[in-house]
């Protein structure tokens, strides 16, 4: 049960190779995709660390307690 996880992902990895691999005659389609993707996955993980780490609506913030705060 404890190689479920990394064995799931040896799959997807070499199922993205082979994917890769299959559709190299239209390699720039497949550049333009993959940096649309990297490039959506950076901005969803910057929005979610930005609502993660979001302050209150009705938290003040002076001086000392944003000192504590980090």
């Amino acid at each position: 049960m404890a190689l479920a996880n990394p064995a799931a992902q040896a799959c997807a990895f070499v199922l993205g190779c082979a994917v890769i691999h299959a559709a190299r005659a239209h390699a720039e389609l497949l550049t333009r995709l993959l940096v649309t993707a990297i490039v959506a996955a950076a901005v969803l993980l910057l929005l979610a660390a930005s609502l993660t780490y979001a302050s209150d609506a009705d938290a003040t913030v002076d001086e000392v307690s944003l000192y504590a705060a980090s």
